[in-house]
This record gives C-alpha cells, structure tokens and sequence, in this order.
C-alpha cells in the first residue's frame, strides 16, 4: 500500500449500510441498505466522535475516487478486518443513526432493496468468495470481480442522483474528530500468513 498523504482528502464519496430490512409504502420490496454521503457521518444526531472518525476513514482512506460508493465491509477490511475498529468508534451505531436520519429524511439517501446475493456480496470484504448451491445439484461461485460489478452499478444510480441534485447530508454538520494516535488503517491482505 502507498503511503499516506496526511493532505488527502476525497469528499465525494458514499457510505453504504446494509441492515435489517423494513418495509416502507413507498417502495415495493422491504428496504436492506441505504446509501447516504459521506458528510451525513458529521450530522448531529449521529453519535460524535464515531460519525467524524468513520467520515475520515471514508475520505482519507488512500485511493478513493469521486463518487465511489463505499461499504461498512469494505472499512472493516481497511481496519484489519474489524480489529482496528475501536480506534474508530461504533459503527453500527452510527450506522442506525445514518438509516434513521434518511428515514426520517433529514438528509439525502438512497433506500435499497438488494437482492441477496448482491446483499451479501457487499456485506462481506472485498476477497470473500460465496458458492451458490442451486436446486438443480449444480453451483456457481462469486467473488471479487462480481462484488465490484455491484459497486459499479450502485455508484451508477448516484452518479444518476447528482446529475439531478447534490446529496444532501443534512444540516447542522459537525467538525470531524481527530484520531487519538495515527489513522487506524492497515487492510487484510489474503496470504500464506493470513494478517499482516
């Protein structure tokens, strides 16, 4: 991995959570992920410094480019596979106030009703590989190049969204926390070793 430039800062860039589905009058399907702007972490009502540290981790992280949509799986590989977390502060936690806020629509989001292999591709890391088992005794197997097709297509239907209007992240936006040492960041990397 590059180093860090401590300048670096990509602020276009979009949390997806996948939570517990609910069901909502206005969407056909129940709703199991929500797309909201990174900024929507500096409402708030979503719990300080937890919301600001995971904006930082959204978009400081190196090699994030505009309008890239990323997922909690994907911050959980970006801090060790979850190990890096604490550093952070409670994601899941901010993750319910981010889905409550666009519920309640307090800032901009994106209700998604993903379908569960889509679900499931982006509620793991970037390496995870999935077999599907099909009736028929045959199975198929899905992985990274297919997790990233997903990616692609959601940022797809933002890209669709802001060329309409900008995200809106809500107001009363606070400044984001410091970090109590050095940014948490150090990806899974798949090897012989597994950690490192």
């Amino acid at each position: 991995m590059a180093g860090l430039d401590d300048d670096r800062e990509c602020v276009d860039v979009y949390l997806l959570t996948l939570h517990e589905p609910y069901e909502e009058a206005r969407h056909p399907v129940p709703i199991n992920a929500t797309i909201v702007h990174a900024a929507t972490l500096l409402h708030p009502s979503v719990p300080q410094p937890d919301g600001g540290r995971m904006y930082r981790c959204l978009t400081e992280f190196p090699d994030r480019s505009p309008g890239c949509v990323v997922p909690v799986s994907t911050l959980t590989y970006e801090l060790n596979g979850g190990r890096l977390w604490g550093a952070v502060g409670d994601w899941e936690g901010v993750s319910n106030a981010v889905v409550a806020l666009g519920r309640a629509d307090q800032c901009d989001a994106m209700p998604l009703g993903l379908p569960q292999l889509s679900a499931t591709l982006l509620a793991n890391g970037p390496h995870t590989t999935l077999t599907m088992h099909h009736p028929d005794g045959t199975s198929t197997e899905y992985g990274g190049a297919d997790r990233v097709a997903r990616l692609r297509e959601l940022e797809g239907h933002v890209r669709a969204f802001v060329a309409r209007a900008p995200f809106w992240p809500g107001d009363g936006l606070v400044p984001p926390a410091p970090f109590a040492g050095p940014r948490p960041y150090r990806p899974y990397r798949p090897d012989a070793h597994g950690w490192r």
